[in-house]
């Protein structure tokens, strides 16, 4: 079974869980590392996630996967955190994060620049708009993104503590579980 699909079994499997424990599916990956298989869930929440968050969905979420034979090799489950600079993908991201720093890479060429930084300023119908660092605003589909994390700044960051957008704040732990 190709990655993507399992990717996707997975996703489809852990979302009604992580819901029911007030979690948020990222994203979730199925990579093949050092002659192992593992499936990766990033997993948020406002005020961000924790190490207990990270084990609670792991453990129930392990059963679940073995119960619907979701994944038929031998493989390691990891949660996770996304970390400062998370993926948004869903357009509930792009209203969540607006007024943060981010980077986005657009899948057509427009004509326009493919990739855009600058300060996520929201979603309306589809349609993303981002004050671009050059100082013009770029409005462009949802559909388009090929894409898009939040970019922390971390000069300010590491100067100040702050840099960190907002919904992010918190511990950034993983947990994982052998199966």
């Amino acid at each position: 079974m190709a990655a993507q699909d399992v990717a996707a079994r997975v996703w489809t499997a852990a979302e009604p869980v992580a819901a029911a424990l007030g979690l948020e599916i990222v994203e979730v990956e199925d990579a093949a590392e050092r002659k192992r298989r593992v499936i990766r869930i990033y997993i948020d929440k406002p005020g961000g996630v924790g190490l207990a968050d990270c084990e609670r969905l792991s453990r129930e979420l392990a059963e679940r996967l073995e119960e619907a034979d979701v994944i038929t090799s031998r493989h390691v489950l990891e949660v996770s955190s996304p970390g400062l600079e998370r993926p948004l993908r869903k357009a509930a991201d792009f209203h969540r994060f607006r007024g943060s720093r981010v980077r986005v890479r657009l899948r057509g060429a427009d004509g326009g620049r493919s990739r855009i930084t600058g300060v996520l300023r929201g979603i309306e119908g589809g349609l993303v708009t981002v004050d671009t660092d050059e100082g013009a605003g770029r409005t462009f589909p949802l559909d388009e993104v090929r894409k898009a994390n939040l970019e922390v700044d971390w000069g300010t960051a590491i100067r100040d503590g702050g840099g960190v957008p907002p919904a992010e704040a918190g511990p950034s732990e993983d947990g994982g579980m052998d199966r």
